[in-house]
């Protein structure tokens, strides 16, 4: 279960780390952030393939789980290291083509919601049809979803995955179609992931369930 040396892992990364750290603190990152992580996309995934069982759960670095290292050639001067891992959940082989149901863990909270790329809002995309010629179907997927709705998700324009830019009512099917990026999500404070122990992963299991409807859309 995720715990305070997570977040405290986490933290000490966002700071700037070298490699020599993070070698010497590879136990704490296997044990508190990893493993965690994996045994989130496995109770996850579980629920996920009997929605679409093309969906990939495989509970691998660079299969559901992002990596914590940098590509140095677009960040160079900066730490080795990112302070925040990512479970992405997607059809096999379609990473690049999906939306993403996701959770993503920071250094100070959890991120759970749905992620919608610049290519999935442009003109011709699925989404452009539905707000056409159904928005009601849109609009009530999103009500079923949570979004706006107290405790629910937030759904915000983003300039990159998950950071917000412009929070939206969602009352309009418009709102569904701006971006560059899109998320529908909910951030959980590290204090109430700690308390929740494992049942932050079921909370997790039905927010993304709740989300699908409205991933089908996009997804077209």
């Amino acid at each position: 279960m995720f715990d305070h040396a997570t977040f405290d892992f986490l933290g000490a990364l966002s700071a700037g780390q070298d490699k020599a750290w993070f070698e010497s603190n590879r136990p704490l990152y296997e044990a508190r952030l990893l493993g965690p992580m994996r045994h989130l996309v496995r109770v996850v995934g579980d629920r996920l393939v009997k929605l679409d069982a093309k969906f990939e759960t495989t509970p691998l670095v660079n299969k559901t789980l992002t990596r914590l290292n940098r590509d140095m050639r677009f960040a160079k001067g900066g730490s080795p290291y990112k302070d925040h891992m990512l479970a992405l959940f997607y059809r096999q082989g379609r990473k690049k083509q999906d939306p993403q149901l996701f959770v993503g863990l920071q250094p100070a909270e959890a991120w759970v919601g749905l992620y919608v790329g610049p290519h999935l809002l442009a003109d011709g995309a699925p989404i452009r049809g539905v707000i056409e010629h159904n928005p009601e179907k849109l609009l009530d997927a999103a009500r079923r979803a949570g979004v706006g709705a107290p405790d629910g998700n937030l759904l915000a324009t983003c300039e990159r995955y998950g950071e917000v830019k412009t929070v939206l009512a969602g009352r309009d099917a418009a709102d569904f179609a701006r971006g560059p990026h899109l998320v529908a999500m909910r951030r959980v404070p590290a204090e109430e992931i700690v308390r929740a122990g494992d049942g932050f992963v079921a909370d997790c299991a039905d927010r993304l369930e709740a989300l699908f409807p409205l991933w089908a859309v996009y997804a077209g």
